[in-house]
């Protein structure tokens, strides 16, 4: 699949340039099979098979004179999970079940739920996954509004992906309203969860993805974590898409972000990602990096998070020590290094504290 960026591109023209790259795509053993055209952003995807990305490229330039932007290899259930079963007209124009042009946008939802166990004994792996009743009631009310589970990406969120913006914010307040008014259903003297969700608007394939939807998933599971207990984070183009986000996302369990503060996000997640086993990378350092004093940063995060900069770190790094469990290839004081805890003692105290186990009496099926 690739993106071309094509300002002020209408349906007429893409139809043209199509039916172009028909008449040459056997030159070069490639086949195309569908399109998106998006006029509102001047974006235009196309669905092709092809021995390469080479071939896909002199295709484009032979036909139309141009070259896609980018172009990512697609795994047939991750693009239905996304895409959906598309209708395409007789040109291959994608349209939707209505006849209306499918843009190809498409709208994401990342339930983030942390298990906090109780339990003093030892417990599996899995048990530090997902909360069974909560997941299972949230894909109930995904159904309902017409999205689809995406489960295959991640064993410790859940991911939804919806055709437009209205049904996803609107099912992520249903899940957020019945998880804050029936908690006790879910929870037991045993375990209790915290939750936080995350919306994105996406693009099949942006410039620099390596695989579809990936600058959305990124982004989706960004604004999770900076999301407040029980709050759902998104951005301000909801609203600027739709009047009835517009008017859904005016209430007191929504932090809507910005545009600068998108770019704070993805900035901060950068640097944090490429610093996270360094046990010298301190708060002063990640502000130096984002160009914040540390004054500024605390004041940038906590508003939206309503943490410091060295809580959401820590977290951020206990985050990834699930994973590193879960792969079980390195012990527990080597996770700790590799994630930036210069002790391990320490960083079983932080684990237990985040998730009420210590990481030493977590199981991990072989």
């Amino acid at each position: 699949m690739d993106c071309h960026d094509v300002p002020g591109i209408k349906i007429q023209e893409a139809e043209k340039a199509h039916l172009k790259d028909l008449a040459v795509q056997e030159k070069y053993d490639v086949k195309y099979l569908a399109y998106w055209v998006n006029e509102d952003s001047g974006k235009v995807f196309c669905l092709m098979k092809a021995p390469n990305k080479d071939a896909i490229q002199k295709t484009h330039l032979l036909a139309n004179g141009v070259t896609a932007c980018n172009i990512v290899e697609v795994e047939g259930g991750l693009y239905s999970a996304f895409m959906g079963n598309d209708l395409r007209d007789k040109d291959d124009l994608v349209v939707d079940k209505n006849g209306d042009v499918d843009r190809g946008y498409r709208f994401i939802l990342n339930l983030d739920i942390i298990a906090v166990t109780r339990l003093s004994h030892f417990i599996d792996f899995d048990q530090l996954k997902l909360p069974h009743k909560p997941i299972k009631y949230a894909e109930q009310l995904i159904l309902k509004n017409n999205g689809t589970v995406v489960n295959q990406l991640s064993f410790d969120r859940l991911i939804a992906v919806f055709n437009t913006p209205e049904s996803c914010l609107l099912c992520a307040k249903e899940i957020q309203e019945e998880f804050l008014s029936h908690k006790e259903k879910y929870a037991s003297n045993e375990w209790n969860f915290r939750f936080t969700m995350g919306l994105c608007i996406g693009e099949p394939v942006t410039n620099t993805d390596d695989r579809i939807f990936q600058k959305a998933l990124n982004q989706s599971m960004w604004y999770g974590k900076i999301a407040e207990n029980g709050k759902i984070a998104l951005p301000v183009e909801f609203q600027e898409i739709s009047v009835l986000c517009r008017t859904e996302m005016d209430g007191k369990g929504i932090t809507v972000i910005d545009k600068s503060d998108q770019v704070f996000i993805q900035q901060l997640f950068d640097h944090i990602n490429m610093n996270i086993s360094k046990v010298n990378f301190t708060i002063a350092k990640l502000s130096k990096e984002i160009g914040l004093s540390r004054a500024q940063l605390y004041r940038k995060l906590n508003s939206m998070s309503n943490t410091s900069p060295v809580q959401f770190l820590r977290d951020v790094r206990l985050r990834y020590a699930l994973n590193l469990i879960k792969e079980r290839e390195l012990t527990i004081s080597e996770i700790a290094y590799e994630l930036g805890f210069s002790n391990p003692s320490y960083f079983a105290k932080c684990f237990k504290e985040k998730y009420g186990i210590s990481p030493s009496k977590i199981k991990v099926e072989v």
